[in-house]
């Protein structure tokens, strides 16, 4: 061949030409034809069916993994904001001023009508707990998340608070008939402790099912137990019949010394069993107590339930109908039930009311002394609470606060 034959244009060269031309050693890159590209082109996402099937499997495979995860990652969310717990949540709710006339709120929260009342001055609050969990305020996997990092919240079992047998119904009108009981009690109580109600009256409203004596009637009102072969006792108060009752044994026959309408009679029955975990027994008689007294209280607080806001019930009544403010003008907040004879009584939730309190700027707060358990080492910061067991004692507390002079009262810490 000429040399000649050998010159081309430099366009018509290939690498692998021009590599020879340099004379280098170098390991030079395999020659690809048009089939070998075409070989290497990505098809189009539609055309996967034309892959060979171990490609195509795999590519089907991940998009059904990535689906799969999608929905699990779906179902965990709705789990944790839609799907209801039974547990109950309880937090700090609001508090109330008891001796608010209506000047910080719509509404007068206590009115005292029938005898003379005073001025007020400071603040009395009854405090609550804000439940969530119960029937119409579902509690959700979140909920109970944001519940474990808060130091104000406590998570219990549903059944304690609001058991799932009890309808949202149920539940309200059970709040309601509590709150009621106790604003009844807590203005006998306060009456008593003020010296306007000397006397109690207690007046049969009905005889149970487990009591089958025919002998006593509704509107009785009960004036004397006389137990068989026992000593007659003269009944002045519902804590006195209560006391006497834990001495008669089940199913003994006793007289009721009873007054009907302008008439005193006499009416026998067989005492039944008390209740679990009391001794002595009950008459099986259902009693209404009032006392001798023109003064009537009314509260306004219609969407608050439970019995617990009785002691500050109480001690409201006890600053509008005697002279000077009990307060001195401090705020104090507290909780306890109370019954007519003025004896007050464990909560629940005395940690997130004390919370409640410590929010709404109370420095003192007054607690059952039968909480104290739980009380102890819990107390706010900046906050005293002071451990009261009778309505006398808690007028007492507030008497000391307002003075400044706290150091003679109990604490739980000191018990």
């Amino acid at each position: 061949m000429s040399h000649d034959e050998r010159v081309t244009h430099p366009d018509q060269h290939s690498a692998a030409d021009a590599a020879d031309s340099t004379g280098s050693d170098l390991p030079q890159p395999p020659r690809e034809n048009d089939e070998d590209r075409i070989d290497r082109v990505d098809l189009p996402q539609e055309l996967d069916e034309d892959l060979p099937e171990p490609d195509w499997h795999r590519r089907r495979l991940r998009r059904a993994v990535a689906a799969g995860a999608f929905v699990l990652v779906v179902a965990l969310v709705v789990a944790i904001f839609m799907v209801p717990l039974n547990v109950v949540i309880e937090a700090p709710g609001p508090t109330w001023n008891v001796l608010d006339n209506g000047s910080s709120s719509d509404q007068d929260v206590l009115k005292v009508t029938g005898t003379e009342t005073y001025p007020t001055e400071g603040a009395l609050r009854m405090t609550t707990v804000s439940v969530s969990g119960c029937p119409g305020y579902p509690v959700t996997t979140a909920d109970l998340i944001a519940a474990w990092f808060s130091s104000d919240k406590r998570i219990v079992d549903r059944n304690e608070v609001c058991p799932r047998n009890q309808s949202a119904e149920q539940v309200e009108e059970t709040g309601k008939a509590q709150m009621t009981a106790s604003q009844d009690s807590a203005v006998i109580a306060a009456l008593i402790e003020t010296g306007l109600a000397t006397s109690m009256r207690l007046t049969v409203t009905e005889v149970t099912k487990q009591q089958t004596s025919t002998e006593v009637q509704a509107d009785d009102i009960l004036e004397s137990i006389t137990p068989e072969g026992g000593e007659t006792t003269a009944i002045s108060s519902f804590s006195q019949l209560r006391e006497l009752m834990t001495t008669i044994p089940e199913g003994t026959r006793v007289s009721l010394g009873v007054r009907r309408g302008e008439q005193q009679v006499s009416a026998a029955l067989t005492t039944i069993a008390p209740q679990e975990g009391t001794t002595g027994s009950l008459l099986g008689l259902n009693l209404k107590i009032s006392v001798d007294s023109p003064v009537e209280a009314t509260f306004g607080l219609s969407d608050v339930g439970g019995p617990s806001a009785g002691m500050m019930f109480a001690l409201g009544v006890v600053d509008e109908i005697t002279p000077g403010p009990l307060t001195g003008g401090k705020d104090i907040a507290g909780t306890g039930t109370i019954d007519m004879d003025g004896q007050v009584g464990p909560i629940g939730g005395i940690q997130q009311k004390m919370a409640g309190a410590r929010n709404s700027g109370s420095k003192f707060f007054l607690a059952p002394a039968s909480n104290c358990d739980e009380v102890k080492d819990h107390e706010p910061e900046g906050m005293q609470v002071f451990a009261v067991s009778t309505l006398h004692e808690a007028v007492t507390a507030t008497e000391a606060i307002a003075s400044g002079n706290t150091s003679g009262l109990t604490t739980c810490s000191a018990r």
